[in-house]
């Protein structure tokens, strides 16, 4: 019947099979651990895509309009309506006021030709958008932020921004040939009512 208990050594082959019961136990706890830690201290891994997350504000469509209606205010001469399109770091380089005043002091020395969007390059948040108009060739850098496409200048036009003030600016730019014709109108300057 078994009573009473028996004492001394276990039969043989119980002691190898209570260790290895044990290291086993022993290894699924450290490597429960292991997995805790890793999932505490890791990178969140997601199986979506990084579109499937992203809304339609962030499709080359969206770019497409956002790109073209800053174009179209460039091009018009709507210099703070352009300026307002530019990312939030590019918009510290120069006030908007001051932007403005610099295309008065030196107006661009073409107005009112629109350009064409050709292509549209999309890499995650980052983009490039090359445009043109007749004689005239330019790739533009936009940034995905705050829900939005925000127009990048480039970065020696933002140093020049942040360097020189506006009349320096401007200076130099009449110097080297590439401001328009600005019109002055004399203070006294009345202009002609139509006769019926």
């Amino acid at each position: 019947m078994g009573y009473p208990p028996q004492y001394g050594r276990p039969p043989r082959g119980e002691t190898g099979r209570g260790l290895a019961v044990i290291v086993i136990m022993v290894i699924g706890v450290l490597i429960g651990a292991a997995i805790a830690v890793a999932a505490t201290l890791g990178p969140v891994v997601t199986t979506e895509s990084p579109t499937a997350t992203r809304g339609p504000e962030h499709s080359e469509a969206a770019l497409r309009q956002t790109a073209q209606a800053g174009l179209d205010s460039y091009s018009s001469g709507s210099y703070g309506d352009f300026w307002s399109l530019w990312s939030a770091q590019a918009q510290t380089a120069i006030a908007r006021e001051e932007y403005i005043r610099l295309f008065q002091l030196c107006p661009e020395p073409v107005l009112n030709i629109r350009f064409t969007i050709t292509t549209i390059t999309v890499s995650g948040d980052t983009a490039k958008v090359q445009a043109e108009r007749p004689n005239d060739m330019a790739d533009f850098d936009f940034l995905f932020e705050s829900d939005a496409w925000r127009y990048v200048p480039p970065p020696e036009e933002l140093q020049e921004y942040r360097t020189k003030g506006v009349d320096q600016l401007a200076e130099q730019r009449r110097t080297s040939g590439t401001c328009g014709v600005t019109i002055s109108m004399p203070d006294s300057f009345t202009p002609a009512t139509p006769s019926d």
